[in-house]
């Protein structure tokens, strides 16, 4: 009976309505998920699963098999405030971080329930862990929640694809200087991406939050180490950029 009510509690965390502390920890929300030990995320646009197949009632129950989980996820279960988050609810001060991706998600210790903790999935590479109220993460002070940028997202589904390590940000580095104070990250990504596929961009910032004028950008494959160096001199927001091999 442990083991039927465990499966009803279970939190599938999804990758629908993305959060992040800005430039730090990248948030999703999560929805409430009857399965046990899975770690096959939830479609995007799913609140709520069936119950497990495996999951049956005590032989003195005439109720169906697959009726007794859903039930118990409707009476059990704690608040689903997920789909809420950062829309008609005010984001918790608590998340979770997945420990395989590095994808965290908006999480408060009401959603654990009132039991000694829920296993729970992460909703963009499968990975799955016991989480207890106890080892909640707190949000820093000063610290913003944004939307997690799609980018992440597709990053993580290339590399389960491509079956590298979900975290991998890739190790081709690049320092890309002179840059107009204006550069986002999202115009060096778009111009690398040109050549292939891109990790990560870091426009290096003052105290101020402003541009120093250079940013360091990753790439996914070693391969386009020659093509990326072919961009030297490329004019950018009316500027020829640099771009070399990091000293370090």
């Amino acid at each position: 009976m442990r083991s039927y009510i465990f499966a009803a509690l279970a939190l599938s965390l999804s990758s629908v309505s993305g959060f992040s502390i800005q430039s730090s920890v990248r948030f999703t929300s999560l929805p409430l998920y009857s399965t046990a030990e899975s770690s096959t995320p939830a479609p995007a646009a799913e609140v709520s699963a069936p119950a497990p197949a495996e999951a049956s009632p005590p032989a003195t129950e005439s109720a169906p098999a697959a009726s007794a989980p859903a039930a118990a996820a409707k009476t059990e279960g704690p608040s689903n405030n997920q789909a809420a988050y950062g829309k008609t609810k005010d984001m918790p001060g608590t998340y979770v971080r997945c420990g395989r991706c590095a994808t965290s998600y908006a999480l408060a210790a009401d959603d654990l329930g009132t039991g000694k903790g829920l296993r729970i999935g992460c909703g963009l590479c499968g990975h799955s862990w016991f989480q207890t109220p106890e080892r909640l993460f707190t949000l820093n002070s000063g610290h913003e929640l944004v939307p997690l940028p799609q980018t992440e997202v597709t990053r993580i589904n290339s590399n389960i694809e491509k079956g590298r390590e979900p975290d991998f940000l890739g190790n081709l580095k690049f320092y890309v200087g002179n840059l107009d104070f204006g550069v986002q990250a999202s115009d060096l990504r778009s111009l690398f991406g040109e050549v292939g596929e891109v990790g990560a961009v870091d426009i290096v910032t003052g105290p101020d939050g402003r541009s120093k004028g250079f940013a360091f950008v990753t790439m996914m494959e070693e391969e386009l180490k020659m093509d990326c160096m072919n961009l030297d001199g490329t004019e950018l927001l009316g500027r020829s950029i640099n771009v070399k091999e990091p000293n370090n």
